[in-house]
């Protein structure tokens, strides 16, 4: 049969599938102690999944776009303190530095990768994401090394930002989708 003469029935509804998500989720933000999973950080990639097209080959774009906004991020707030340690500056000096180095570096690079153009809105929230766990330290204290705190800080946004993913590809998964004939 052709796909125009089959159609996906759910057998669970997508807005009961969303609340046993959410269900499944809230234990790991709320039971793990100093390892809370960040999920407002979880729920933004848990969106994108579905921005993408929800399906499962959409790793293919999320994971790597992601890490790369995180990446980013870490490598400018990596350079502003680099900035205000050697010059003694106002910490703005250092984040205009880095934002001019590493956001400007970014935005050359993405128009010659076809994954990071595909998945703009994933290395912004990336990039956004990571910013977001590291001022206000969201993620485990497993440091006091300013430059160790970074890492740290990416390394949790990433896997976040990966859980996310799988929160996205658990809806459809409990979904129970089956292909029926029309």
């Amino acid at each position: 049969m052709s796909a125009q003469e089959q159609k996906i029935v759910q057998r669970i509804s997508l807005p009961w599938a969303v609340t046993l998500t959410v269900i499944f989720a809230l234990p790991f933000g709320l039971l793990l102690g100093s390892y809370n999973f960040t999920l407002w950080v979880c729920f933004i990639v848990w969106a994108q999944y579905f921005i993408l097209g929800a399906k499962p080959d959409t790793w293919k774009i999320v994971f790597p776009s992601f890490a790369v906004g995180a990446a980013t991020a870490a490598l400018w707030m990596a350079t502003s303190n680099l900035v205000n340690g050697f010059l003694g500056s106002h910490p703005l000096v250092g984040l205009i530095v880095g934002t001019v180095i590493w956001v400007t570096a970014l935005l050359y690079w993405m128009p010659n990768s076809k994954t990071l153009t595909t998945g703009t809105l994933s290395v912004f929230n990336g990039l956004a994401m990571f910013l977001g766990v590291y001022f206000t330290g969201s993620g485990p204290k497993l440091a006091t090394d300013p430059y160790m705190v970074i890492i740290v800080a990416f390394v949790w946004t990433t896997l976040m930002g990966y859980f996310g993913w799988f929160l996205g590809w658990l809806d459809i998964v409990l979904t129970f989708p089956k292909v029926e004939n029309k």
